[in-house]
């Protein structure tokens, strides 16, 4: 079931068609990290290597209307 209410850190929302977990919430902003896409590196000589980059930050409202998966 999805919820619309005040966001909270450690709460985990829908934002740019993925879920994504809210790291901190203040008066002004909530804090998003929005997961990237593996990269698949190929060196010169040798095996491909996948790498995870480290999620990307996001400023929303604290009081938007997104959907709240799981609180």
């Amino acid at each position: 079931m999805t919820n619309t209410y005040t966001l909270r850190a450690g709460d985990v929302v829908e934002y740019a068609g993925q879920p994504c977990r809210v790291i901190r919430v203040s008066e002004s902003a909530a804090v998003v990290a929005v997961i990237q896409k593996p990269r698949t590196i190929k060196p010169r000589f040798g095996k491909p290597v996948t790498i995870q980059p480290a999620p990307k930050h996001a400023w929303i409202s604290p009081n938007s209307e997104i959907p709240i998966l799981n609180r």
